[in-house]
C-alpha cells in the first residue's frame, strides 16, 4: 500500500512542476511579444532608439529567463530565439529596417511556438 501512496505522491508532484512549467513559458513568451512588438512598432515609427534600447531590453530579459528554460525546453529551440533576438539592437541601430523588422516578425512566431509546443494538446502528445 505504501507503493501506491508513493507512486500517487510523485504523480501529483510530476504534474505541478508540468503545470508551474506551462504557466512560467506562457508569462514569459507573453512579455517577450509584447516587448518586441513593442521594438517593432517604435521603429515603424520613426523612434529608432527606442527601438534599439526595447531590442535590448528583450535580449536581456531573454538571458535572464534562458537560464530556467533550459532546464526543461530542448536547447535548440532556445537557441534559435537567442541568436534572433541578440541581432536586432545591431540591425536597428544600423539601419538594417527591413531587416530588423523580419527579425522581430521571425522571433514573435519563434516564441509563439515555443508556447504552443509546451501546451498538452493532442496535437503536441501525438
Amino acid at each position: 500500500m505504501k507503493r501506491v501512496w508513493i507512486s500517487l505522491g510523485i504523480f501529483i508532484v510530476l504534474t505541478g512542476v508540468c503545470i508551474l512549467g506551462t504557466i512560467y513559458t506562457n508569462q514569459i513568451s507573453t512579455r517577450m511579444i509584447q516587448t518586441v512588438t513593442e521594438a517593432k512598432s517604435a521603429e515603424l515609427r520613426g523612434e529608432t532608439e527606442t527601438a534599439v534600447q526595447l531590442s535590448r531590453k528583450a535580449g536581456d530579459d531573454w538571458r535572464s529567463m534562458h537560464t530556467v528554460l533550459c532546464t526543461y525546453m530542448p536547447h535548440s529551440k532556445l537557441e534559435a530565439i537567442d541568436q534572433t533576438l541578440a541581432g536586432l539592437p545591431m540591425l536597428c541601430q544600423y539601419g538594417g529596417t527591413e531587416q530588423f523588422l523580419a527579425d522581430c516578425d521571425r522571433s514573435i512566431e519563434q516564441i509563439s511556438y515555443l508556447n504552443e509546443s509546451e501546451i498538452p494538446s493532442i496535437a503536441n502528445i501525438f
